[in-house]
């Protein structure tokens, strides 16, 4: 919202209506555009058009997001499967995990200061699944799957 940068924000709430509300003041003293929506059927077309997700972990966001080659900052993974995917997605080198706000603001202040680092993840995220998209995006997910029983297993 205040960010010296020129950039616009899209917030999807989901059914999270607090957090819907909580961003009224925000947005209107926001320095950038930014647009607030509750739950909706296009994420992705919104992931089309954005240049970074800042998401939590889920394997379905996660995969999706590489199926568009759409760098991925993710913001405090829920121990268990969301940590595994994180960490996924760190070694793919198409993203990175932010456990603190701080951690959050310093990474979005390197991204919008240096384009040319989001470039690189955004490159590394289409190397992960290149051409044959669903194809490879079900892979990714079989992947997360089995890690996550690889884990329970020695857990």
């Amino acid at each position: 919202a205040d960010s010296p940068e020129p950039v616009q924000t899209i917030v999807v709430c989901g059914k999270n209506t607090r957090l819907y509300h909580s961003l009224g003041e925000v947005i209107e003293q926001s320095l950038n555009p930014m647009v607030r929506l509750s739950y909706v059927h296009n994420v992705e077309e919104l992931m089309s058009v954005s240049d970074l997700i800042i998401t939590k972990a889920g394997g379905l966001t996660v995969s999706e997001a590489l199926t568009k080659h759409l760098p991925l900052v993710i913001y405090k993974a829920i121990p268990g499967q969301e940590e595994e995917n994180a960490r996924f997605v760190e070694r793919l080198g198409a993203g990175q995990v932010a456990g603190t706000e701080e951690e959050l603001e310093w990474i979005l202040k390197r991204f919008l200061s240096n384009p040319k680092e989001m470039e690189k993840i955004r490159e590394k995220a289409a190397v992960a699944i290149p051409g044959h998209s669903t194809e490879r995006a079900v892979e990714a997910m079989l992947q997360l799957t089995m890690n996550s029983r690889n884990e329970q297993k020695i857990g």
